[in-house]
């Protein structure tokens, strides 16, 4: 199947953004007419994307059609509805998950996905997309839609159900003055108006928030393509559970839009899906969004509506920025995840580090307004923290020379933007709370990925039973991924924050499940009492040698105590896998603080 030279993937449209709009994006900001035109740029994107997919069935079309009607049928049916009402047919190319679902079938067909569904379950979901725009556009169109597990998605619309199916099926299916109906083994399932459920029938709910600026989105729950990665099942919310997502979505925006009005117009041009995600098995709200779904985001249960905010905040920097780099080459080189992000536990590549970035320098923004609306230390934290977080991205990303040139112009438009905000007045313990979450993730982050070389180490070994003072020359450290140490941070940043909002109590952040333990010397050190600390972390190093969470809170008490000495502290936080491969090496009584001060000796000409 050859599409014609005048059908709709084949008319040429050279996409340019201008270096205006560059400009407020680089910034960190866009209007919704910059936004706009992000979403022309997607269109575009979705058209060569479905080049590549017809390619793909001409390549093998036996394997991609399988049992269903010849694909080139379902691409008549797209172009006819096309030329009878080309923006319907362009509301549902746009749609999120009809990304998310090109990118993957894409990408399994190239070998870059795993996957057990035959060929066919995928590319036969363009006989679903066909019949939506048809739908949409009241033109008759009669076709089979695969089912997996008995049920298949029809874009916009919903998921029909058919029980008592093998895992791959097939099922007819047509629409008729604009209503669609399916069809298997005699039972037919008759699509209600939208947004009605009905008999083997789950229709994709909408949403509709605001007055003056009005934020529309599809709360999906069904589409198989809307999570990160592979195809998950339905995930259907009860009346009560939905219920509580238009609230909190209500009082949310109601948040963006007092306050944060700019943002609250541009996202509203951008954001067209919102996914809820499961409770995970952390206290925090997790979020998330992917460039091959531009407009979706992803988000579990939140606490508050000032939370969701921040979270559609927060995956709205990335839907911009994931737009800009489908237009602009952000980064080169390797690719290998090889950069310290401070809000991840694992290494990332330039791409992964530039994106977060720009993510919480949105977080960052959020928190600087939200300050004068909230009040109080937390805020002040919440801002320290993330402003503190995407200054050291920024420094890692700029030193690394993975940019390109429109790279760096965006990192150090940012980096500008956060120079200007230096000055702002922050409460004392909050700063000095976000400080110390910030400083024990880095060196965390460095003993669980970062390998000193072995001859560095072994010198310094030297020199200490020699009792040497040399100074040594020390390379830098080799990353090398821990792929067992992805989630291991969330203890501390959780005692800093319950620090500030119930100092009373918040010891009681012990019993908290956090992936890690919290010991007497953490709270010691978040209270103020470094010496205390020290000698708590010490001790516990004394036990366990191999305690990274020992280690790197010495290092923190240790740079808070003005008496205690600062070569010690430097090299905790700086290097301190290097003090840790010393310790495990070196055969004379030693302390801890004693190995970490003299190999501090060292550093001077390595930072």
């Amino acid at each position: 199947m050859v599409p014609t030279d005048d059908d709709l993937v084949n008319r040429p449209r050279h996409i340019t953004l201008p270096d205006s709009a560059f400009a407020e994006l680089a910034s960190g900001g866009g209007s919704a007419e910059v936004v706009r035109s992000l979403w022309a740029s997607e269109h575009s994107r979705r058209l060569v994307m479905l080049r590549a997919f017809l390619d793909a069935v001409d390549e093998d079309p036996r394997t991609t059609t399988g049992p269903l009607t010849p694909i080139g049928e379902a691409w008549q049916a797209l172009e006819r509805a096309e030329q009878r009402d080309p923006d319907a047919v362009a509301a549902v190319l746009r749609h999120p998950q009809v990304g998310s679902w090109l990118a993957y079938t894409l990408r399994r067909h190239r070998g870059g996905a795993p996957g057990s569904a035959p060929a066919y379950q995928d590319f036969g979901q363009l006989h679903a997309l066909a019949l939506a725009a048809s739908a949409a556009t009241r033109q008759p169109y009669t076709t089979t839609v695969p089912l997996r597990s008995g049920r298949v998605m029809v874009p916009l619309f919903g998921m029909a159900r058919f029980d008592d199916c093998d895992e791959w099926a097939t099922a007819e299916a047509g629409t008729e003055d604009g209503r669609i109906w399916l069809r298997r083994d005699g039972r037919t399932i008759s699509v209600p108006a939208p947004g009605v459920d009905g008999e083997g029938w789950w229709a994709l709910r909408q949403l509709t928030v605001g007055d003056d600026v009005r934020l529309t989105v599809w709360l999906d729950d069904l589409d198989p393509m809307r999570d990160l990665a592979d195809p998950v099942p339905p995930a259907r919310l009860g009346p009560v559970a939905f219920q509580r997502w238009a609230d909190l979505l209500r009082d949310a925006w109601a948040v963006l839009v007092e306050h944060h009005r700019p943002l609250a117009e541009a996202l509203a041009a951008g954001v067209t899906s919102l996914v809820p995600l499961p409770v995970g098995d952390g206290w925090d709200t997790r979020s998330a969004s992917t460039g091959d779904a531009f407009g979706a985001i992803m988000c579990s249960p939140p606490p508050d509506p000032v939370t969701l905010a921040v979270s559609l905040a927060h995956e709205f920097m990335h839907i911009k920025l994931g737009g800009l780099m489908h237009l602009f080459t952000m980064t080169h080189g390797s690719g290998q995840p090889r950069l310290y992000a401070p809000w991840r536990d694992d290494p990332r590549p330039a791409g992964g580090l530039l994106q977060g970035i720009y993510a919480f320098f949105g977080i960052a923004e959020f928190w600087r307004a939200q300050r004068s609306v909230t009040g109080g230390p937390l805020s002040d934290f919440e801002y320290a923290y993330a402003a503190g977080q995407t200054a050291e991205g920024l420094r890692t990303a700029l030193d690394a020379g993975d940019l390109t040139e429109h790279g760096r112009r965006v990192a150090e438009t940012l980096a500008g933007r956060l120079r200007d905000w230096s000055g702002d007045e922050l409460d004392e313990d909050a700063r000095r709370i976000a400080r110390l979450v910030a400083d024990g993730h880095r060196a965390g982050w460095r003993i669980r990925h970062c390998h000193p070389r072995p001859a560095d180490v072994e010198a310094l070994v030297t020199a200490w039973e020699t009792g040497s003072g040399e100074q040594l020359d020390l390379g830098p450290s080799d990353v090398q991924p821990d792929p067992e140490m992805r989630h291991w941070s969330a203890a501390r940043l959780g005692l800093g924050r319950r620090r500030l909002i119930a100092p009373d109590c918040y010891a009681q952040a012990r019993e908290e499940d956090w992936g890690a333990a919290l010991t007497d010397a953490d709270l010691a050190l978040f209270a103020g009492d470094p010496a205390k600390a020290a000698t708590g972390f010490a001790e516990e190093i004394d036990r366990d040698p191999e305690s990274t969470d020992a280690w790197t809170g010495l290092g923190l008490a240790l740079q808070a105590d003005a008496m205690a000495p600062a070569r010690a502290a430097t090299a905790l936080l700086e290097r301190p896998e290097v003090v840790l491969a010393v310790y495990r090496n070196v055969r004379s009584d030693r302390s801890p603080t004693e190995v970490a001060s003299w190999v501090g000796m060292h550093l001077s000409q390595d930072r």
